[in-house]
């Protein structure tokens, strides 16, 4: 049979006009796509609390916690966070088998510096967990680790960088565990445009290797944040993103249809840094994707809120 599925005013509905048997994945479905959920999951949770290139201009932002001044001096770094929330349709399949809260906590430690006096260099270690309250979901736990390089281009507002991840995610009890590592390149461009309003657009692609071969891809994205400072210790943020991934042995085993993916998504938050290391964040977002694989087609809205601390030394 050929399934195509329908979204219309946050209902899914499924048509199925009658040919041949239904198509499935090799490996199991619902392990390859839980899979690549614990990944980005991982990558999400580095990226909150590793600190980034060494800032130059006071007034750049860092979107996660606020702002940031960064001194030459201080390499190493140590960050944690812990927070919760509830997310729709938390296993990001069609089949959506309802809502989940949910709680997390991540520490990160690294060093970040420069060498040459031009190149933005580091290397950071995560260990993080996010465990859903609801069984079927797909509470993980995982190691990452990442190095980055990166400098401005002088005289322009563009940032050129590049870095490479590998990490092994594992289910809530440590086990079914699965190895995963790759390397992305990005180009971004940034600046006020207004007094106290700064944005930045990126656009990235890379590859990502994974112990299931069938997660394999190519992919790029498109990322705009807006940043509106309200005063020295709050700011309001929004960002928008698009996502194309290219699979290389993802398929239907009757029809043979490739899985690609377009992913859309988008979220505002408000973020509060009472002090130079601590800093509390609120933010709710959705997110959708059309899938050449039905089954990996979802769309979803998640809350959360997370207080982040960080320490340079």
């Amino acid at each position: 049979m050929i399934i195509k599925t329908f979204a219309s005013a946050g209902l899914l509905a499924t048509i199925t006009l009658p040919t041949a048997a239904m198509a499935q994945a090799t490996p199991d479905i619902t392990d390859a796509i839980n899979q690549g959920t614990r990944i980005e999951d991982a990558r999400r949770a580095q990226e909150a609390t590793t600190v980034g290139p060494e800032l130059e201009d006071s007034s750049e932002i860092d979107g996660e916690a606020g702002i940031y001044v960064l001194t030459v001096n201080e390499i190493f770094y140590i960050a944690s966070g812990v927070g919760g929330g509830w997310a729709e349709n938390p296993l990001r399949t069609v089949d959506d088998e309802g809502s989940s809260g949910f709680a997390n906590a991540v520490i990160t430690a690294g060093v970040q510096t420069k060498v040459a006096e031009a190149f933005d260099f580091g290397v950071a270690a995560t260990v993080s967990g996010v465990e859903f309250f609801e069984d079927f979901a797909p509470s993980s736990r995982t190691i990452n680790g990442s190095m980055n390089i990166g400098t401005p281009i002088g005289g322009t507002p563009i940032y050129v960088g590049a870095s490479v991840f590998g990490g092994r995610t594992l289910d809530s009890k440590f086990e079914n565990g699965s190895w995963y590592y790759g390397a992305n390149a990005q180009v971004s461009a940034g600046g006020p445009i207004g007094p106290q309003t700064f944005v930045r657009g990126t656009l990235s692609g890379g590859r990502s290797e994974n112990e299931i071969v069938e997660n394999n891809n190519w992919n790029a994205t498109l990322d705009v944040e807006l940043t509106q400072v309200i005063s020295n210790d709050f700011a309001l943020g929004a960002q928008a993103r698009v996502t194309r991934t290219w699979f290389d042995d993802f398929f239907e085993d009757v029809t043979f249809a490739r899985r690609n993916d377009w992913q859309y998504g988008g979220n505002l938050s408000a973020s509060w840094t009472p002090t130079s290391w601590l800093a509390v964040k609120g933010s709710a977002g959705y997110e959708k994707r059309d899938s050449g694989f039905f089954l990996s087609s979802y769309d979803g809205f998640e809350a959360a809120f997370t207080i982040t601390a960080r320490e340079r030394f």
